[in-house]
């Protein structure tokens, strides 16, 4: 389930409340929680919360996706968790999934990966895929959490093993690769560094202007969740040599559930830049490819299934709807 909606029509949203802001904590009202019962709820999840912030696993500030699902088919929301930092291990991504039990909210599975939603069920409780550069797993509800039911090449285990991943513990580490894995989308490393001159005018033709010593497009959050425009990623993203440059700038109140907006700008021979494409969401840039080699770009958000746009020669359209490679239905 990390980055999200239904696959097929396994996942049936029951409550997609989407992001879950905890600046101020009272932001959490738009589920209906007060403000304890949203602390525990990212306390459970594995986020600290530190002066009102939730922190991550790797002590840094997160804002962590939130989306609300029926992962057992009893008609109440289950909450899932998504969490992108590069130090969780080579995925750079954690998931948590939690039930409501009574008044407090309990993990059943969790850690490094990402977690795909399967068609089959045990007792009432959808199966899940746990994948990562190194290994997949298939899990089943045990009981109480999720157990690992195959192990790395795909075989079923023999006996039930323990939950891989605790709730309170550090991600287990991945067994070795007995055969090839699905990996992320391999990107071209990264370009010489920019000019100084570079700054300013890449973020000037994304639209931005600098005000003191942050670049903001036209959006004005006055939230504490609101960070300033900053560059992401430089690679050469279509073989032309030259490089691109993904900007990104992050606020709950103009870019609602998902928190985050995206720019892409190309610099031209000439020198100067041009903006490629914007969107609100987080982009990852696949390996199939569009008109001139430029690479297809899946816009990640709360849920299980996200669009997937592809180069036209002129610019950025929907092309495809997907989760983890594969096709899926779009949320209504």
């Amino acid at each position: 389930m990390a980055r999200h909606a239904a696959r097929g029509d396994a996942l049936r949203t029951a409550a997609a409340c989407g992001f879950l802001a905890l600046v101020p904590l009272g932001a959490a009202a738009q589920s209906g929680m007060n403000r304890a019962e949203a602390a525990q709820l990212y306390t459970a999840a594995g986020f600290r919360i530190v002066n009102d912030q939730p922190v991550n696993r790797c002590g840094r500030p997160a804002k962590p996706r939130v989306t609300f699902v029926d992962v057992n088919g009893d008609k109440r929301p289950e909450a899932l968790f998504i969490d992108e930092d590069p130090c969780y291990a080579s995925s750079g991504r954690y998931f948590s999934v939690l039930v409501k039990e009574g008044a407090a909210w309990r993990a059943v599975i969790s850690g490094a990966g990402s977690v795909q939603a399967l068609p089959s069920r045990t007792a009432g409780w959808m199966d899940m895929r746990v994948s990562d550069p190194s290994c997949v797993r298939d899990h089943r509800y045990g009981g109480r959490n999720y157990v690992a039911a195959t192990d790395c090449a795909g075989r079923s285990l023999a006996t039930a093993p323990q939950p891989a991943i605790p709730q309170a513990a550090k991600p287990t580490p991945p067994a070795p690769r007995a055969q090839p894995a699905p990996t992320a989308p391999t990107r071209k490393a990264a370009v010489a560094g920019l000019q100084p001159a570079d700054e300013a005018a890449l973020f000037k033709a994304a639209g931005f202007t600098r005000r003191g010593s942050a670049w903001r497009s036209g959006c004005d959050d006055p939230t504490a969740s609101y960070t300033p425009g900053r560059i992401e990623q430089i690679a050469d993203l279509n073989g032309d040599g030259l490089p691109e440059v993904v900007l990104s700038e992050g606020g709950t109140f103009c870019y609602g559930n998902t928190g985050q907006a995206f720019w892409v700008v190309s610099k031209l021979a000439s020198g100067g830049w041009k903006l490629v494409t914007n969107g609100t969401g987080t982009p990852q840039f696949l390996e199939t490819k569009g008109a001139d080699g430029w690479p297809d770009i899946s816009v990640g958000g709360p849920g299980f299934c996200f669009p997937v746009q592809r180069w036209n020669g002129k610019g950025y359209k929907l092309q495809r709807w997907e989760y983890e490679g594969k096709a899926c239905k779009p949320p209504r």
